[in-house]
């Protein structure tokens, strides 16, 4: 059973919780008494013209709360991947730095990011079989700037689980995004190019204790349709015996944030136990819908239709893999970071990012 749902309501201004305007100008101070203390964004992006994007996740070390690491994963048509990680650090804590990757915020809820370095040459399909990350690698560079396409929102005031061992601040956003992407290659061999980074975007950022053994799986779920200026956000958990625990989503438009407990995906309905919403790294089910029931009763079905999708790993403390760790067994969280088509049911048609993690032995035993 679902123990935190968002209260059906609907909520106007561009900055309905509250948040304070000057919160990602600086990274939050660490808690250096919490071994488990983190702060830890995600950003994703995707042109759907040129069939391109990224998926970045960035944190704090547990060893070293100073110390920040980037794993950066590029998509590039055909299902090929290039995957980096890196390390560095942020002296005046104004953003996330690596020595390969750099975030700032200038105001609230807009961020550039840029990237230069390189990166494995890999596939979604190797990916879903083992760690990446030491093979043939392409230099590759971006810069990005991402406007908000909502307000940021926030689950603890969207909720009211209070909270939880995974994290005291968790907010997520939809974003547009303009920029440009460059991977070299040798000559003659069709590895390289040069792309736009126009599109849509979704982020992801919490602070605070950072505990995963409890957690059996998650979606968080933006998607950003341009035409109608519509976004729709979504976060389901359920713990490591597979029972769903969260289900929270909105939907914004017109101005409005409708807040919606009534939130479905193919494989996470209500009353499951033991979700089923992936049964393969490489991002299938690459075809489901999305189901939320609004305040004024009408039930809204989206179709959802996987772009491409990169592979990370998560095991304790907090060690975050670029590909699945499938030998670390049922201790990995296996995670599926897909660039998502979203259709809405008057032919709206929006992108974003879903993330579908699972806890190993919560997916198909013959995964691996």
């Amino acid at each position: 059973m679902s123990t935190g749902v968002s209260e059906s309501r609907v909520l106007a201004g561009d900055n309905p919780f509250g948040v304070d305007p000057d919160h990602y100008s600086r990274s939050a101070p660490p808690d250096y008494s919490d071994p488990l203390w983190s702060e830890t964004h995600f950003w994703s992006a995707w042109n759907p013209d040129d069939g391109v994007g990224f998926f970045i996740h960035v944190g704090t070390t547990p060893e070293d709360a100073d110390l920040w690491w980037a794993q950066v994963m590029v998509m590039l048509p055909g299902g090929r991947t290039l995957a980096d990680m890196s390390w560095g650090r942020s002296p005046d804590r104004d953003g996330p730095t690596t020595g390969n990757f750099r975030a700032r915020s200038p105001r609230l809820g807009h961020f550039t990011l840029s990237f230069d370095g390189a990166g494995e040459i890999t596939s979604s399909a190797e990916m879903a079989t083992r760690i990446v990350g030491a093979g043939r690698s392409l230099p590759f560079a971006f810069e990005i700037d991402l406007a908000p396409a909502m307000p940021v929102w926030d689950l603890f005031k969207a909720t009211q689980i209070g909270e939880r061992e995974w994290g005291g601040v968790h907010h997520e956003q939809t974003h547009s995004c303009t920029g440009w992407l460059k991977v070299a290659g040798a000559p003659g061999s069709g590895e390289g190019g040069e792309w736009r980074l126009d599109g849509c975007s979704f982020r992801d950022h919490s602070i605070g204790h950072r505990d995963f053994s409890r957690l059996g799986g998650d979606h968080l779920f933006g998607a950003y349709f341009p035409d109608s200026g519509r976004s729709i956000q979504t976060l389901l958990m359920w713990n490591n015996e597979g029972d769903v625990e969260i289900r929270s989503a909105s939907i914004w438009e017109n101005g409005e944030l409708e807040l919606i407990g009534e939130i479905e995906m193919t494989g996470v309905e209500h009353g499951v136990h033991r979700p089923t919403s992936l049964t393969a790294l490489t991002g299938e089910p690459r075809e489901f819908e999305w189901i939320a029931v609004r305040a004024n009763g009408e039930r809204i079905v989206a179709a959802c239709q996987v772009q491409h999708t990169v592979v990370m790993s998560n095991t304790s403390p907090n060690t975050n893999f670029n590909g699945a760790a499938l030998d670390a067994g049922d201790s990995a969280l296996l995670l599926a970071e897909c660039a998502v088509k979203v259709t809405w049911p008057d032919g709206d048609v929006g992108y974003g990012h879903l993330e579908r993690g699972y806890r190993r032995n919560l997916l198909p035993p013959d995964l691996g």
